[in-house]
């Protein structure tokens, strides 16, 4: 018998869990109230149904108050799940402080030897002159035998003029001896042709007679226009015989002039020239330390190609003009 009433009873629990559902549906404000406090309040009636009290309602003396959570202890933490995919970049931070210096790098290889094979060898490397300037060294021998070397400023070019026609340069005019100390020295460079000559590796190089070696060169640069003078400052050896030469920056000949003498095979970056055109210009004809004067090409840029009819002494020099005769 007892028994069977515990099977009642359970049966009537069961039930009055039933009951509670539809009850709560009619009381839905009661229901929401006591799910967000995260508990629920319920009377027991001794019928065996369980009431949910309006708000601010309590069960009544008769009724057993039950209260049970909403949800229970909250379990361990399950596994972390996969990353989400990357946020877009912020904005760049200020600059931070520098950091130490990093160690010194690899040393390089080692340079070429320090010696040089002559002293003409250094003719026409760069330098900066006294005043800053770009130029290149000169290398000049005396008549005592002492070496002079000096940086001298790359002759300026003159203003570029518009390209026409075929450029023809010659070396016009030459004052390599003066009255007294040799001064004021010069050789003139003119453009003979119908257009505008790029002067760019062009090189006018000083040959010594004695042993036909450079030992001196002047680099030109920029464009000389048709018709135009070129002058380039510069004392020349005047021993007998002594030469000048016009080299393109192909190594290639353009015009050159033995004095006081023939050079047939100058030597000059290890090839080998000959500095008469034709026929040699007398020794007789020759500049003067005694005398004013140069020698030029007369009339002014005549260029047969037989120094003794292109060349003759001149008391009057005109570096920049036109050589007059006389």
């Amino acid at each position: 018998m007892k028994s069977r009433l515990r099977r009642c009873t359970a049966r009537a629990v069961v039930l009055g869990l039933v009951t509670l559902a539809v009850a709560v549906g009619g009381a839905t404000a009661g229901l929401q109230a006591a799910l967000a406090d995260g508990v629920i309040t319920a009377c027991r009636h001794k019928s065996g149904y369980l009431l949910v009290p309006s708000p601010g309602k309590a069960c009544k003396k008769a009724e057993q108050t039950m209260i049970w959570n909403v949800r229970g202890p909250a379990g361990p933490a399950g596994p972390a799940g996969n990353p989400g995919p990357a946020g877009a970049q912020g904005e760049v931070g200020p600059t931070g402080p520098a950091g130490p210096p990093g160690p010194p790098g690899p040393s390089g290889p080692s340079g070429p030897s320090g010696k040089i094979a002559s002293i003409e060898s250094l003719n026409g490397i760069p330098c900066k002159t006294a005043g800053d300037t770009a130029g290149a060294v000169s290398v000049e021998t005396e008549i005592d035998g002492a070496i002079v070397l000096s940086c001298e400023e790359t002759a300026a070019p003159p203003p570029p003029p518009p390209p026409s026609g075929a450029a023809e340069l010659v070396l016009n005019e030459i004052d390599y001896d003066q009255v007294g100390a040799d001064s004021d020295g010069f050789v003139e460079l003119y453009n003979a042709g119908d257009s505008a000559a790029d002067l760019a590796g062009h090189a006018i190089v000083f040959v010594d007679g004695s042993d036909g070696e450079e030992y001196l060169r002047k680099l030109l640069s920029g464009t000389l226009a048709s018709g135009a003078y070129l002058v380039v400052s510069v004392d020349a050896q005047n021993g007998a015989p002594d030469g000048v030469a016009l080299l393109d920056g192909d190594k290639q000949l353009l015009d050159a002039l033995s004095y006081e003498g023939p050079i047939t095979a100058a030597t000059i970056e290890a090839q080998t020239y000959d500095l008469v055109e034709g026929t040699a210009l007398p020794a007789s004809v020759a500049d003067s330390n005694t005398a004013a004067g140069s020698l030029a090409r007369i009339p002014n840029g005549s260029d047969t190609n037989d120094a003794a009819t292109d060349w003759a002494f001149t008391a009057t020099t005109t570096p920049g003009a036109a050589n007059v005769a006389g």
